[in-house]
């Protein structure tokens, strides 16, 4: 019996990029942020994570990046624990959060080289991946404009920029597009999802546009309160919703919500 078990949770952790297991998280002010919230994310899998605003998204994400710690449960990232491998985790995970926390005073070029370096690569390396990220999102024009100059959708897209110098394994995408124009989140869905299917990278994302959800991702889980709600494919979910009837996912989620939680 415990030999099944452990041969179970050994093939889970090859298959599973992230590993959350009860996870919970109280705030100093009593509120409770996540209750007990399990979830099993492949290698590769585009996943996103819903919900209302102060639903617990931004909470769980930031606890997956080691940026903030869980009260209880545990979690794994490609195999690895928090606390003693927490920097493996880093260098294996990129990062696009809400907050734009970018160094005013740094152009886009230097910024992006200095971040490379950060991971230790080498500077030549680092200068060409910097080239190949500004031509990417589309930085040729602003690459020698101070962070601080630049308008918000410029800093989104080097925010996200910066997330990919690494190459990372998994990329966190917490409402990476706010303040994007529709050409500039066009292209950089088209970054992610190549990277995405030809190169194997796991999608962990939030989003407030239900329909770039809809589009892109394949699984999807709801939170609410701190709770998760539903846990499966985009598919399943609509169908779960209204079975009778086709409904986009802007759709689904509203009526779910409406029915669900007044």
């Amino acid at each position: 019996m415990l030999l099944s078990y452990f041969c179970h949770s050994i093939i889970l952790i090859m298959i599973s990029e992230i590993i959350i297991g009860n996870v919970c998280k109280k705030y100093p002010n009593g509120i409770e942020a996540l209750k007990d919230v399990s979830l099993e994310i492949s290698k590769g899998q585009f996943f996103t994570l819903l919900g209302p605003n102060g639903a617990g998204k931004s909470t769980l994400v930031r606890i997956l990046t080691t940026l903030a710690r869980k009260d209880s449960g545990h979690f794994l990232i490609a195999g690895l624990h928090p606390d003693p491998d927490y920097r493996k985790i880093q260098k294996l995970i990129g990062v696009a959060s809400q907050d734009n926390e970018i160094d005013p005073a740094g152009t886009v070029e230097n910024l992006l080289i200095f971040q490379a370096r950060l991971f230790r690569i080498p500077v030549k390396d680092a200068t060409q991946r910097a080239g190949v990220l500004i031509k990417l999102f589309e930085l040729g024009n602003e690459c020698r404009k101070k962070a601080g100059e630049l308008s918000g959708g410029n800093k989104r897209r080097l925010h996200c920029a910066l997330a990919l110098v690494h190459k990372p394994q998994v990329l966190f995408l917490d409402e990476p597009t706010v303040g994007m124009d529709p050409l500039a989140r066009a292209n950089f869905w088209e970054i992610i999802t190549q990277m995405n299917r030809a190169e194997n990278v796991t999608v962990f994302l939030t989003t407030q546009y239900l329909e770039e959800a809809d589009r892109y991702a394949s699984n999807m889980a709801l939170i609410n309160e701190g709770k998760i709600c539903y846990n499966g494919t985009i598919a399943g979910f609509k169908k779960m919703v209204n079975p009778d009837r086709a409904l986009s996912l802007d759709d689904a989620y509203l009526k779910y919500i409406k029915t669900n939680h007044r």
